[in-house]
């Protein structure tokens, strides 16, 4: 029986992605200009003053931390006392059956799409501020946007993940 290199890349690639979710070294530990020494660090620091996985967690979470794993679920992930961390649905999506207003300003933790790295987020942004509007320009990095810039990326193919109060 002869085996061809791209049936094996596939079978090394699904025992691979099968590994990872089934929790063998599932955590992701994610911050904003972060290095996985910082973060390495930062563990460090919260597990001397944590009594439990639990407070640890908190720890990284109050210093910025976004972690994930088989048992630390995304959303809601508490971030502080009143604030989560969501991924936006439809920007301009009414809620509660009011309209939104396009120039509510929004807190984003993350942006992402596949395929595209820093460049093409500042060029996409670029594009949809030149088409909004000044009253839509970014703010701190693309870390402040309006829910119409949002909105605008969105239909160019990003993610976000939001901060909410």
């Amino acid at each position: 029986m002869e085996i061809n290199t791209k049936q094996s890349l596939i079978g090394i690639f699904l025992l691979g992605a099968m590994a990872m979710t089934s929790g063998c070294g599932g955590e992701f530990s994610y911050k904003r200009g972060a290095s996985a020494t910082d973060f390495q660090q930062e563990k460090q620091r919260c597990e001397k003053v944590a009594d439990s996985a639990t407070e640890q967690d908190k720890c990284l979470q109050d210093k910025g931390w976004l972690v994930v794993g088989p048992d630390k679920p995304l959303i809601p992930l508490s971030r502080g006392e009143s604030k989560t961390i969501a991924v936006a649905d439809k920007a301009l999506a009414p809620e509660a059956g009011k309209p939104v207003d396009p120039l509510e300003k929004l807190t984003v933790n993350s942006w992402w799409r596949v395929g595209a790295g820093p460049e093409k987020l500042l060029a996409d942004s670029a594009d949809c501020n030149a088409s909004l509007g000044e009253g839509h320009a970014p703010e701190a990095n693309l870390s402040i946007v309006t829910r119409g810039l949002l909105a605008c990326m969105q239909d160019k193919g990003w993610a976000v993940l939001l901060q909410q109060n």
